[in-house]
C-alpha cells in the first residue's frame, strides 16, 4: 500500500486545525444577517422608505373630523391620498374640504393638490386654488367671500385663509386682485398686500 504524499497529509491536518474557525465564523456571519433581517420594535422599516414613496395610499377616500362633544366640524374627500413618513405628510389629489365650526362659520376649499403637514390644522392648496368663506348667522347678509389663486393656505383651526402668492378677492362689495393676503374669517378682517387693484362698491341701505 503505497503512503500518503506528505503534502496532502499536511492539507488534511491544516483543515482539521481550521475546521472549528470557519464553523465561528459562518455562525457569526449568519447572526449578523439574521438580526439585520429582523425589523425593529421602533418600526425601523418604515423609517427606512424613502421620502419619496408613501407608506400608505387611499383612492376616493373620505376623512371626517369630529370636535369632543361629536359634532362634525370638517369633511375631507379627494381621488388620491398619500402619506409619507417624513415630516407625517399628508398628500391629497383633487382636494376638496367643507368645515363649518361652533357658530356657524363655513368654510368650503378645493384645488388640484391639498398638502397637510403633521398636525399643525394648515392645509396648503396648490393649483386652481379656491376657498369660499361664509359669515355666520348674524352677518349671511353681507354674502360668501371668494378667494381665487394658484397657492393658498387654509388654516383649519383658526378659519384663516393666507397667501404670499397673488390672489383674487371676490365680495358683495366688489373684487379686488394683490400680491398677497390674511383674512381672518371669524372677525372678518382682511389684508391685502403688495400692488393692489380692483373695483369696490358702497352697498346702499335699503329705503325705509
Amino acid at each position: 500500500m503505497r503512503k500518503a504524499p506528505r503534502l496532502l497529509v499536511r492539507l488534511v491536518d491544516q483543515a482539521r486545525t481550521a475546521f472549528p474557525i470557519v464553523m465561528i465564523a459562518g455562525l457569526a456571519a449568519y447572526t449578523w444577517w439574521l438580526v439585520q433581517s429582523v425589523p425593529s420594535e421602533e418600526g425601523a422599516d418604515r423609517a427606512a422608505l424613502p421620502p419619496s414613496i408613501p407608506d400608505y395610499v387611499l383612492s376616493d377616500a373620505m376623512v371626517e373630523r369630529f370636535d369632543p362633544n361629536g359634532m362634525r366640524t370638517s369633511v375631507l374627500r379627494g381621488t388620491t391620498m398619500r402619506h409619507y413618513p417624513e415630516g407625517d405628510r399628508l398628500v391629497v389629489s383633487e382636494f376638496h374640504m367643507v368645515g363649518q365650526d361652533a357658530q356657524g362659520q363655513r368654510l368650503t376649499a378645493r384645488a388640484q393638490q391639498g398638502i397637510y403637514q403633521g398636525d399643525d390644522a394648515i392645509v396648503n392648496l396648490k393649483g386652481q386654488a379656491h376657498v369660499v368663506a361664509t359669515p355666520v348667522a348674524p352677518n349671511q347678509a353681507r354674502g360668501p367671500v371668494v378667494f381665487d389663486g394658484e397657492e393658498l393656505v387654509v388654516h383649519t383651526d383658526t378659519r384663516r385663509v393666507t397667501s404670499r402668492q397673488p390672489v383674487r378677492l371676490t365680495s358683495p362689495e366688489g373684487v379686488v386682485n394683490g400680491a398677497n393676503l390674511d383674512y381672518d374669517s371669524r372677525t372678518g378682517l382682511t389684508q391685502v398686500g403688495g400692488r393692489v387693484s380692483g373695483r369696490l362698491q358702497q352697498n346702499k341701505a335699503p329705503a325705509p
